[in-house]
């Protein structure tokens, strides 16, 4: 099991952000989508978690963030635990949601398609952001508003702190939004998602300048990366 390589040199301002998606949930382990639905973390979603912050251990970690739903925030505890931060620190982050899947939510794409094959094969012709309006979810351009908020909220808060390092943890959906619209769609092309518990770097400068990316969805801390990728249907909340 290979440790994400976190460089502790800056010296210009510059502060780090780790992107950590929740661990796997009993509803990844199902298929079924989520959206804002809270799920727990299940006992493989717990081990990653885990197994997160130990690649973290020895780090010196200035704020960790989360989204409230419990999968997110019950994987910051857990991390922060192993990587020998507070838990009782983590800051509950509300931008940081899943995105609202609307009449997606609760559902495996299994269950979709038997209720309604004609919905199911329109859904599937039609580009990513014209889905989320079919189903009344929320569109990309209101995720990215809330969660670039959060990040720059919590940049804020450690404005002038040299070699500021942040843990986010939060999900699949709005971390894609995020990185295709900041690095193209190249970044996790088609439907991918960063799997459970890949953690994902960016360096921010000192003076707000648009974040670089140093790391995609790394999954080499874990010791079963292919457990981390969402069940056949669930890739999309």
């Amino acid at each position: 099991m290979n440790r994400t390589h976190i460089d502790d040199s800056y010296a210009d301002g510059s502060r780090e952000v780790l992107l950590v998606r929740h661990g796997q949930s009993t509803a990844n382990a199902t298929g079924v989508w989520q959206g804002q639905l809270d799920f727990p973390l299940s006992e493989l979603g717990r081990r990653q978690a885990e197994e997160a912050g130990r690649a973290l251990k020895g780090v010196k970690l200035s704020g960790v963030y989360a989204s409230p739903l419990s999968r997110a925030f019950q994987t910051a505890t857990i991390l922060a635990r192993s990587a020998g931060y507070d838990e009782e620190e983590v800051v509950p982050v509300e931008g940081l949601v899943e995105r609202h899947g609307g009449s997606l939510q609760g559902y495996t794409w299994d269950e979709q398609e038997s209720r309604d094959p004609e919905f199911a094969r329109k859904f599937l012709s039609v580009p990513e952001e014209e889905r989320w309006a079919m189903v009344g979810a929320e569109t990309d351009e209101e995720i990215l508003a809330r969660f670039e908020e959060a990040l720059g909220s919590a940049l804020a808060r450690h404005r002038g702190q040299e070699g500021a390092r942040l843990v986010l943890v939060s999900h699949g959906g709005v971390m894609r939004a995020y990185l295709r619209d900041r690095f193209g769609p190249e970044v996790l092309p088609g439907t991918e998602r960063a799997p459970n518990a890949s953690i994902t770097r960016l360096l921010v400068g000192a003076d707000g300048e648009a974040p670089r990316l140093l790391e995609l969805a790394s999954t080499g801390h874990l010791s079963s990366p292919e457990d981390a990728r969402p069940a056949q249907g669930a890739e999309n909340l």
